[in-house]
């Protein structure tokens, strides 16, 4: 576990992992959910290229930035009556082409009221990825998600 204490960078890898979609280039529209509830708990999950963090926030967080380089970011929320809280987790998972199955290795990132799982990922080509976690928290069973996203490399 690695405790984050830059709030400036973390708020600029949040903003970029909820609204990417919108001001990346290098994705498609979104094909799938980005959020999955369970209960009072929803998890929410999204992939950006690496290439939309800045070379500041990138080198904070040790993540080598590039045009085939993308992060999947993983959060869990938990509604009590009016408050929304963030909720520790383990977070597993896998991404896949039409070949290969790659074990995604996530870090945890805690800042003040934010707790995030990321891993780090890349792609060869133009091609669909699909993604396969496993969310555990409280020591309850855990919950399973699987959604797929067409990924491009920018290849200027």
């Amino acid at each position: 576990m690695k405790r984050i204490t830059n709030y400036t960078a973390i708020f600029t890898l949040v903003f970029s992992a909820l609204f990417s979609a919108a001001a990346s280039a290098q994705e498609a529209p979104p094909v799938t959910a980005t959020s999955s509830s369970f209960g009072k708990d929803t998890v929410h999950y999204s992939v950006v290229n690496s290439t939309f963090l800045t070379p500041q926030v990138a080198k904070s967080y040790g993540i080598i930035r590039g045009d085939n380089k993308f992060l999947i970011n993983v959060s869990v929320r938990r509604q009590l009556d009016t408050t929304n809280l963030a909720v520790r987790a383990k977070v597993e998972g896998t991404s896949s082409d039409l070949i290969h199955r790659t074990p995604l290795e996530f870090r945890e990132i805690i800042e003040q009221d934010a707790i995030y799982y990321i891993a780090e990922f890349e792609i060869s080509n133009d091609e669909r990825q699909d993604f396969r976690l496993s969310v555990s928290v409280d020591n309850r069973p855990s919950y399973d998600i699987q959604f797929n996203k067409m990924m491009y490399v920018d290849d200027e």
